[in-house]
């Protein structure tokens, strides 16, 4: 009699094993454990047999952690489009932007280098005068890069 109890007992296990896996998603082991409160040998031992009778479709991972379902089922959810659309404030272009301040920068370490070896007050002057328009060269580039709108 104690033998056919828990042959019962387990079929029931079984049972709820299958639910679990099939209705459920449940694919952790530990989960199963808790719910069956079997141990870790018991449950993977379900799982083994409950494969071999065709009950369910998958197989263990290999650190024993996980049973993968091999017949799970795709969403029905809608698909969201993966479109490369770009925000508006990212569409600006800021490449003349950055030119210009590259070639202020340019031009201010040429007039910084004119100035250093100046051999006269002439080259000198001419020097500073190149420094200023290489300084206003750059702010126009940078001011031209802050025109790009921020998201709101």
């Amino acid at each position: 009699m104690p033998f056919a109890w828990v042959c019962g007992q387990m079929s029931d296990k079984k049972d709820l094993l299958v639910g679990l896996v099939v209705d459920e998603n449940v694919s952790a082991l530990q989960t199963m454990q808790d719910e069956l409160e079997l141990s870790e040998e018991e449950v993977t031992d379900l799982l083994r047999e409950l494969l071999k009778e065709g009950r369910i479709n998958g197989k263990i991972s290999d650190d024993g952690k996980r049973f993968w379902k091999s017949d799970a089922k795709v969403s029905s959810a809608p698909a969201i489009p993966h479109g490369d659309d770009v925000p508006a404030f990212m569409k600006y272009d800021t490449r003349p932007g950055m030119g210009l301040s590259i070639a202020g920068c340019t031009i201010d370490i040429i007039a910084f280098v004119l100035m250093t070896y100046a051999t006269s007050t002439v080259h000198s002057d001419a020097g500073a005068i190149l420094f200023f328009v290489g300084l206003i060269v750059l702010l126009i580039g940078l001011y031209w890069i802050s025109l790009r709108k921020t998201p709101d």
